[in-house]
């Protein structure tokens, strides 16, 4: 999105960072099991020789003066597992943060065995179908566009439904099916343009730059985490340098620009600010676009050791989004050349604005006992607002619309909403023994839903023996929704424990725990029990693992009212899925890791709508019964290679089979496939950091030499590259039904109405695939750095077809998704 002028800009940036230049390493070790720093670990740079730190008694290190570049960095002491950090950069004047936690190394016959973590296997709180990323990960990775949940849609057990969301459906689940913890608050989204039933959305709000991990788990998750029933998603975001006064960048991309800001508060704390807004209104001209969107968002955390044992933390994220949609009356038919006609039109007008922000306290009460405390509150308001416009078109003599008139206009719909929370929330471990850790922890959750809704009435006409006669009209008089949980007369409370044992010689690790969540509105309370266990059958290398639990989630919120405010809906109970997960992991080289899972999940007392089950085209019962259900089977491969020796990459497979049974009277017994089945998907990522490339580019033959400009060839830069496949998506076929017309804008009646097949999802569009290619280079000054993002989306332009559109005359339209697309970020750290 920034074009390069000619090959002097280029060719500059290479002669003013061929000087080497210079920034530092900084960190902390500590005990991954009592949070206790550690002192005496020896850290090294192992690309460079005879570069390291020790910690100090505060575990902390500092490794001046390292060429600017990207490194392995080793952290290792007596007792411990060796923990690798690859991927890390260090760019000129700055500092480069990182932490390690490392765990006691397993004991085989007396001697410890040591084998290098380069997966941060400490971090991750359970064995099974867990993954964690870094922000580099996120930044290198091709057809992310800086976004860490399109990375994760390459992760196995991870489908996508389509280029246009970020959303998650994870082993067969539904995209609200998945929960995200931000610095230990519970969000329902960090996405721009959420809704109530999907954690996904068109553009995250999570800038790269403020993340320092994330960990991923696609099922079997421990008692801690709840009220969903797919995964979880913790993002831990970094501090703020606490060497400098002051630090920033300046950045651009696809997400917008803006810039980070950053620096120290006094010696014992930092902070950290972010900030972005879209520019696609400036240039939607250049893309023909109608509907446009702004957007905004913010986030900030700031760190203060009160001592040595309590640290404080103060977090959050904003995010504001604006668009209007406005229905496009033109059109091309030489059929109606010098004739007029008539169509209905919709405008949407969509305003948002979110935020989740909290305060933390992280205390060290001995070596065998520490806690987490926040309290956090998390709000989300939409306002849609929808009208309806009937406007005549006439048309030239080449069947081109030439003017347009409105003759008549209407509201259809309006919805003002507030969706909130209020909360405190306790973490606690104690380590019982050097065998035996057990957490516990809980929170009470005050939450507040407010709903003003309007929908307008609606006139159908139907024509039941079709001789042309129409024979019923059903007329649904306006709706007025007014329905809301106010603080604190509603809340939700948990409460969990989960005791971690290792056993036989630390060769067997398990999980046993349970969890209780309670509603008050419904006043529904369920019982989750978990377990997981890890035999390793080589320490540290290979391992059996194996998961079961039973996962609740309350249904969202809206679903408990009706238009009518009658709380039909008051009682309606929480889905339970029931996981079971069974698995192998093998470490083969250093940072190169393979595992292959398989999982059965079960779904039973999914709200589902009563007119769903019993459809009668007069009446339209608001009523929603917990008889839905749904199996899914499935096996993940997943290879991963850690960028060791400069190489790194994933295949991941994923192999699913997902029915819903049906409920529908007359089809009972059975089954039709779920949205949310796509049976093959198939991610391959491999990229290569070079050193010195523009330098040896520089020494070629002129025919290499001149056209390599083109490209952000640079001296400390990674190529790399992404594939994708996926089953077809499943839809409904529908048919164009002229005995049943509706009423346009209290103008006209349609030609006839859109209906389903009762073969719900018999038909899946085209299969999925698409390639994605990307170059990350750094130039490196004295002071500063400047950093260049390239991506090109779908190289090959592929036609993925994302829907069919089904138009009132009868007729339809394919929509695709994103067609071929070069995007540059660039970012310039100070």
């Amino acid at each position: 999105m920034v074009n390069f002028r000619g090959t002097a800009f280029v060719a500059l940036l290479c002669v003013a960072s061929s000087q080497a230049q210079t920034g530092s390493i900084t960190g902390t070790a500590i005990d991954a099991r009592t949070s206790e720093p550690l002192v005496g670990v020896n850290v090294v740079v192992t690309d460079l020789e005879n570069v390291g730190a020790a910690t100090d008694v505060n575990g902390a290190f500092e490794i001046p003066s390292v060429p600017a570049g990207g490194y392995s960095i080793k952290a290792s002491l007596i007792g411990y597992q060796t923990v690798v950090k690859t991927g890390v950069v260090v760019r000129s004047g700055r500092a480069s943060q990182i932490g390690f936690e490392m765990k006691e190394a397993l004991v085989e016959m007396g001697e410890v065995t040591v084998v290098a973590d380069y997966f941060d296997q400490s971090k991750i709180e359970n064995e099974v179908s867990a993954l964690s990323l870094d922000a580099e990960e996120v930044r290198r990775s091709p057809g992310s566009s800086l976004d860490y949940q399109r990375i994760l849609q390459a992760m196995p057990g991870v489908s996508f439904s389509s280029d246009q969301t970020n959303e998650l459906l994870v082993r067969g689940g539904a995209p609200d099916e998945n929960l995200t913890v931000l610095d230990h608050i519970e969000v329902h989204s960090t996405n721009h343009y959420p809704n109530e039933y999907n954690s996904g959305g068109p553009i995250n709000m999570i800038n790269v730059d403020m993340i320092d991990d994330i960990e991923f788990s696609t099922g079997g998750f421990i008692a801690k985490y709840g009220d969903k029933l797919s995964s979880v998603t913790r993002i831990e975001t970094r501090d703020g340098t606490r060497e400098r006064n002051f630090a920033g960048n300046a950045n651009l991309s696809m997400a917008g620009y803006g810039a980070v800001l950053e620096g120290k508060l006094g010696e014992r704390g930092s902070w950290i600010v972010s900030a972005r807004k879209s520019y696609i209104n400036l240039i939607a001209g250049s893309f023909g676009l109608t509907a446009i969107p702004y957007y905004w968002d913010a986030q900030w955390k700031a760190s203060y050791n009160l001592t040595r044992d309590h640290k404080l933390q103060i977090s959050g994220v904003y995010g504001n989004d604006r668009i209007d949609i406005e229905g496009d009356a033109d059109h091309n038919d030489p059929v109606m050349a010098n004739q007029t006609d008539s169509v209905g039109l919709e405008n949407v007008n969509v305003e948002q604005w979110q935020y989740a922000a909290g305060i933390t306290l992280k205390s060290v009460w001995s070596e065998n006992f520490y806690s987490a405390l926040t309290i956090f509150g998390t709000n989300y308001h939409n306002a849609t607002t929808v009208n309806q416009e009937y406007v005549e078109r006439r048309y030239d003599g080449a069947g081109d619309v030439t003017d347009t008139e409105v003759i008549g206009k209407r509201r259809v719909f309006e919805q003002d909403d507030d969706n909130g929370v209020n909360a405190f929330k306790s973490e606690f471990v104690w380590n019982v023994a050097k065998s035996h850790q057990l957490e516990f922890g809980g929170a009470i959750k005050f939450v507040r839903f407010d709903a003003d809704q309007f929908a307008s009435d609606a006139e159908d006409r139907y024509d039941f023996d079709d001789d042309g006669v129409f024979d019923t009209v059903v007329t649904t008089g306006d709706a007025y929704v007014d329905y809301d949980f106010k603080f604190p007369d509603e809340f939700k409370a948990y409460g969990y424990l989960n005791e971690r044992a290792k056993l036989f010689d630390d060769r067997l690790v398990l999980n046993l725990g349970g969890r209780v969540d309670y509603f008050s509105y419904p006043e529904n309370a369920t019982f989750s029990p978990r377990v997981t266990a890890a035999y390793y059958l080589v320490p540290d290398l290979t391992s059996v693992n194996f998961a079961y639990g039973m996962f609740f989630q309350t249904p969202a919120l809206p679903l408990f009212g009706d238009r009518f405010s009658s709380e039909i809906n008051r009682r309606l109970e929480s889905a339970l899925a029931t996981h079971y997960v069974g698995g192998v992991e093998h470490i083969l080289a250093p940072g190169l890791r393979v595992s292959l899972e398989g999982y059965f999940k079960e779904y039973i007392d999914i709200p589902t709508r009563e007119s769903f089950i019993s459809w009668n085209e007069t009446d339209r019962s608001e009523k929603l019964l917990n008889v839905g259900s749904r199996d899914v089977w499935g096996v993940d491969f997943f290879l991963q290679q850690k960028m060791v020796e400069d190489i790194y990459g994933t295949v991941s497979v994923s192999r699913s089979w997902t029915n819903n049974y049906d409920p529908r009277i007359g089809f009972e017994g059975g089954t039709f496939t779920s949205d949310y089945d796509y049976p093959w998907v198939v991610s391959i990522i491999a990229g290569k950091r070079f050193h010195e490339l523009r330098s040896a580019l520089d020494d070629a033959p002129f025919y290499l030499k001149y056209p390599s400009y083109l490209l952000p060839f640079s001296d400390d830069m990674e190529i790399s590259a992404r594939w994708r496949y996926a089953s077809g998506r499943p839809y409904t076929a529908r048919h164009f039904d002229r005995t049943a017309q509706y009423r346009i804008a209290d103008m006209a009646w349609s030609d006839g109405t859109w209906k389903r097949s009762d073969d719900l999802n018999g038909e899946r569009y085209p299969d999925y695939h698409r390639l994605d290619v990307a170059f990350n280079s750094r130039y490196h000054f004295s002071s500063w750095s400047l950093t260049i993002f390239l991506q090109v989306q779908n190289l090959y332009n592929r036609k993925n077809v994302f829907m069919y559109a089904y138009n009132s005359d009868g007729t339809t339209d394919t929509i695709y998704q994103f067609a071929f697309m070069p995007v540059l970020g660039i970012e310039a750290q100070f």
